[in-house]
């Protein structure tokens, strides 16, 4: 049975930390985007859903890690 190295442990401790800090950045924007696409394909404009004099808009600029910071001049 082959030694194991303490290099070893410690590549494979990165990348489990890696691929958690991947998927708590990617899994948040990835449930956004199947549920617009889930919420299109149940939208029909002949049956509306809820109130009709109710208009609401995805916000696109809110997001779990902003890459590109929005500046707003008000």
């Amino acid at each position: 049975m082959p030694k194991k190295q303490w290099r070893d442990f410690f590549l494979y401790l990165g990348r489990v930390f890696l691929l958690l800090i991947i998927l708590a950045v990617l899994l948040p924007r990835l449930a956004a985007v199947c549920n617009i696409w889930i919420s299109s394909l149940l939208h029909d404009d002949h049956k509306p859903m809820g109130n009709p004099m109710r208009v609401e808009a995805p916000d696109w600029t809110k997001s779990v890690l902003q890459l590109f910071p929005v500046s707003r001049k008000e």
